[in-house]
């Protein structure tokens, strides 16, 4: 079996002129079927035949399966990131000083939910974080590198433009709460709703989103109010 520690560290990279058309299928045709398969249960044969390229391609590029895949995730997660920061960067840029605490909280909401519960990327990554969880083979710490710290710097510069009042440990307790309730919320959106359930209304993403934005606000208020920070 490849060895999990971190087989990247020792891969010669490619001239960052060369074309990447092939290396670009791979990884295309990889996430596809990571997602609806998992890494085992995947061979290299079938991603290189819907790539449209020969097995040697594979180790050329990736040096391997196993760098295929984490090459891959680490893909998506880059697209995911990148599209939550230019949203709260878009709030804080186009508003300037008439951004507001609600305005903030809206649109990082609606993009951490938007491609988790509707979009076709979106249950891609879902998929791919399920099987990655029972059954893992990306580097450690990879989720908290590539997603979770640099979500959490950006967030915390836009909330200290829009909101300055909120500082210290509160304002990293009050942001580290709005990604507790969407985690829990795309969780929940997962799960079938028992029999005879009446709530469906309540759970639509644009009520989701409003109270969200209204809670999460008021909390961080009331923080600043008792001197939490």
């Amino acid at each position: 079996m490849p060895s999990l520690r971190d087989p990247e560290s020792t891969l010669p990279h490619p001239p960052a002129a060369e074309p990447s058309r092939t290396r670009e299928r791979l990884l295309d045709a990889a996430e596809d079927l990571f997602a609806a398969h998992g890494y085992r249960a995947t061979p290299i044969r079938q991603i290189t035949a819907l790539a449209g390229c020969n097995l040697a391609a594979v180790n050329y590029h990736f040096g391997g399966k196993l760098n295929l895949y984490r090459q891959m995730f680490r893909r998506r997660l880059a697209a995911v990131r990148e599209r939550r920061i230019a949203t709260l960067q878009k709030v804080t840029g186009d508003a300037g000083d008439r951004a507001t605490l609600e305005n903030l909280l809206r649109a990082f909401t609606a993009a951490f939910l938007e491609p988790h519960l509707d979009g076709k990327r979106g249950r891609v990554l879902m998929r791919l974080i399920a099987h990655e969880v029972a059954d893992p083979h990306l580097a450690p710490d990879t989720f908290r590198e590539e997603m979770l710290e640099p979500l959490l710097a950006e967030m915390t510069r836009s909330l200290r433009l829009v909101f300055p009042e909120l500082k210290g440990k509160a304002a990293r307790r009050g942001i580290q709460s709005v990604i507790a309730q969407l985690v829990q919320v795309v969780q929940m959106r997962q799960m079938p709703a028992p029999a005879g359930h009446q709530g469906a209304g309540d759970f639509t993403l644009p009520r989701i989103i409003d109270h969200i934005v209204r809670f999460s606000a008021a909390g961080m208020r009331a923080a600043t109010s008792r001197s939490l920070s």
